[in-house]
């Protein structure tokens, strides 16, 4: 299946030879690719034109009156498949309505939505989304093209009973099944490609982010200059302040205060010694 839609759309080009004349090579692809995007755009044009004669079929039959004409359902049809109301009034306004003038006149309307998306997207980016959206239906679309074909291989026996050839029912029946989901790719594709909008994010500026004034640091004079003053010592009461000890230091060899009669360093010094980290 995949290989089916590259080659409608010129997607197999031949590399071989590039080492040795790199040149050539390098020309010869550039025009290969130059025709294939002229390949694609027309392959885009066949399946407008093969969507549009699927709707008209469907709602103005060739061999039914124009009185029997379902007029108002193609032009659902025509909005739900390219997303544009088709004047089907003004085309139909004569007394004599035929069907190839309103066929011609509503693919020239096709045209002019087609030539506005070139525009809007531009004929590269737009034939892109074209292979991408191709590429995504035939992997929706091919898991149940399998489980159909393993529902009627399962069945074909049957056809037996009716002095059928189970085989050539089996390839006839399963032709008309891959028709059918190649016509469902395409409509679904056509449906994507003239439905598909820009949006653009216009995101606002981000604002900007006060940065955080820092405050002075201390300052200490000294009498070789003026020098920041470093972080609080442990201590250190609120507002740079010092903490003063409210008694008097105690020596390590004078008396202990605790009236034992012993130096401080082998009294509570010890003690205080023996605590400490």
């Amino acid at each position: 299946m995949r290989s089916f839609i590259y080659r409608q759309f010129g997607a197999y080009l031949d590399a071989s030879g590039i080492e040795n004349d790199r040149s050539a090579e390098l020309d010869r692809l550039s025009a290969e690719v130059a025709a294939s995007l002229i390949q694609q755009r027309e392959r885009l044009l066949d399946l407008a034109e093969e969507i549009l004669s699927d709707v008209m079929a469907e709602h103005c039959p060739e061999n039914a009156h124009a009185e029997d004409w379902n007029l108002e359902a193609l032009s659902a049809a025509i909005r739900e498949r390219f997303g544009f109301d088709p004047p089907i009034k003004d085309l139909t306004s004569g007394q004599v309505i035929e069907r190839s003038h309103l066929s011609e006149n509503l693919w020239n309307e096709v045209e002019k939505v087609v030539e506005a998306r070139e525009t809007e997207f531009s004929l590269p980016v737009l034939l892109q989304f074209l292979r991408y959206f191709y590429q995504e239906e035939i992997d929706q679309r091919w898991i149940d093209h399998l489980k159909s074909m393993e529902a009627l291989r399962e069945g074909i026996g049957l056809r037996g009973y009716g002095q059928k050839d189970p085989k050539q029912e089996y390839k006839k029946e399963g032709y008309v099944i891959f028709g059918e989901m190649v016509q469902i790719v395409g409509r679904n594709v056509c449906e994507k490609l003239f439905h598909m909008q820009l949006q653009r994010n216009e995101q606002s500026a981000p604002a900007e982010v006060p940065t955080p004034q820092r405050k002075p640091r201390p300052t200490i004079e000294s009498g070789g200059g003026t020098a920041e003053a470093g972080p609080a010592p442990a201590g250190a009461a609120d507002g740079g302040k010092t903490a003063r000890r409210q008694e008097p230091k105690v020596g390590r060899n004078d008396p202990c205060p605790c009236g034992s009669g012993k130096k401080y360093k082998k009294c509570h010094g010890a003690l205080e010694a023996g605590s400490a980290p």
